[in-house]
């Protein structure tokens, strides 16, 4: 059954004997008079309580009002896929007007969520599309995709008083900028400046003087998880974009790109475990559609396992015993690599592992592979020998124990770099290939031993 529009407990009572329309148009002329009285986090908080129908009609009446730019400031608190939601609908035309009066990444975050024919169209509506169409021209991941134009930038030759009075048409913008970018005459990023410096200099000097010449910066094509990386290496607050002729193209900002690399973080912890994409209130056939597969590919890898395990049956017929050892050397080898697994993951989503750099990773996951192996064989060992009285099942154990983990730190490492050098997704479902290599390697190890020293078991 269809769920019907709600509107926010604040107003339920009074309003729900009225009209959908006098509802809806009394909820715009409520932001409207918000608006107007310049409280407008108050609009974007009685906007978000909406029902997402309710939003949508609220959107449509404030176009009837010709309140396009409030509709604009709504768009900069909305989620790309919410905005595209809610205004994919309209024709070009009308939807470019309002994203004349958007920033630019916020425009070109929506187009991306439209169709391609409907965003040649709104870009040929819109009045202002040069700063737009420049964007739109990167992939989302990469530097031009997430950089902003919107940035101080003055010549090198500029003097102190010109430079400040530049900061100043800035307005209110201006208290969350801490430093200037400089160029050539050419547009060339030549250094920075911190405001701080600027406001603090002599008035007969210009900027070139006391600038640092020492700046970091990325071309366009760059992709987020090493501008990531420079960001965090040297601590910066703001990474300038580059064309191919060190021309000044825009400026990465560090909460834009933190924002960004988190939430790439979080999906690759989704589709280590298979479930990309899926969220706990998300309809049931989404989740049926995202899980069932890999089930089924895990199913896959346990009759795997079983026909690995297979050749041994004589051998656990004669001694039992080995049967009841056989989760523990399998569960630990899984739970090793899935912990190798997760840090890796986890490190290339957030850009701590340049792709020159990911294969010293291997030495060090062996080296942890080897410790936990010879800390836990020793207490297995100890364990299976003084349960079973038999202190060869417990060397057998022990060292199917150490090798098991050595292999989980290799694949625990290796299967995430893997796909990233073939420049694939290091993070779909590689906990379900490593527990499959686990699982398989431990049974192998720890028959195979056992069969070898069948004579000191029986």
């Amino acid at each position: 059954m269809e769920q019907s529009p709600i509107t926010p407990p604040e107003t339920r009572a009074e309003d729900q004997n009225r009209p959908p329309e006098e509802l809806i148009q009394g909820l715009v002329q409520e932001l409207q008079r918000l608006s107007e009285s310049g409280r407008r986090p108050e609009v974007i908080e009685r906007f978000g309580g909406l029902h997402p129908v309710d939003q949508g009609e609220v959107l449509d009446g404030l176009s009837r009002y010709i309140q396009q730019s409030l509709i604009a400031d709504i768009l900069e608190y909305l989620e790309p896929e919410e905005s595209a939601e809610l205004l994919g609908g309209r024709k070009p035309a009308d939807l470019a007007q309002v994203l004349d009066l958007t920033d630019a990444d916020v425009a070109v975050d929506l187009l991306q969520h439209i169709s391609e024919d409907k965003q040649q169209e709104t870009l040929a509506a819109m009045v202002d599309s040069a700063e737009v169409s420049e964007l739109h021209q990167y992939q989302d991941d990469t530097a031009g995709g997430l950089m902003t134009l919107d940035y101080p930038v003055v010549l090198e030759t500029t003097t102190m008083p010109n430079a400040l009075d530049q900061l100043r048409l800035l307005g209110p913008d201006a208290e969350d900028i801490n430093s200037v970018l400089l160029v050539d005459t050419e547009h060339r990023l030549v250094g920075s400046l911190s405001v701080t410096r600027l406001a603090l200099a002599r008035a007969h000097m210009v900027v070139g003087d006391i600038m640092d010449r020492k700046i970091n910066s990325v071309v366009a094509v760059t992709d987020q998880e090493e501008c990531a990386g420079v960001m965090q290496r040297y601590n910066l607050s703001l990474l300038p974009v580059v064309d191919w002729e060190g021309r000044l193209a825009g400026v990465v900002l560090a909460e834009d790109l933190m924002d960004v690399v988190a939430e790439e973080a979080t999906e690759d912890m989704f589709r280590i475990a298979s479930v990309g994409g899926e969220r706990i209130a998300g309809p049931l056939t989404n989740s049926l559609r995202r899980r069932l597969p890999w089930l089924y590919i895990n199913l896959a890898t346990a009759f795997l396992a079983a026909v690995m395990v297979s050749p041994f049956e004589d051998t656990i017929t004669k001694v039992v015993a080995l049967e009841v050892f056989l989760p523990v050397v399998a569960s630990q080898g899984g739970i090793g690599g899935t912990q190798a697994v997760t840090l890796v993951v986890r490190s290339i989503a957030l850009g701590e592992v340049p792709r020159r750099l990911g294969l010293r990773l291997l030495p060090r996951e062996l080296a942890l592979g080897l410790i936990h192996g010879v800390a836990l064989g020793i207490v297995v060992g100890f364990v299976a020998c003084l349960w079973k009285g038999n202190f060869t099942l417990g060397l057998v154990l022990g060292f199917a124990m150490l090798g098991n983990m050595l292999v989980a730190g290799m694949f625990g490492a290796g299967v995430p770099l893997l796909p990233r050098h073939l420049k694939m997704d290091p993070a779909v479902s590689s906990a379900v290939f490593v527990t499959t290599f686990t699982d398989v390697i431990g049974f192998v190890l720890f028959l195979g031993l056992a069969a070898a020293f069948m004579d000191h078991l029986v």
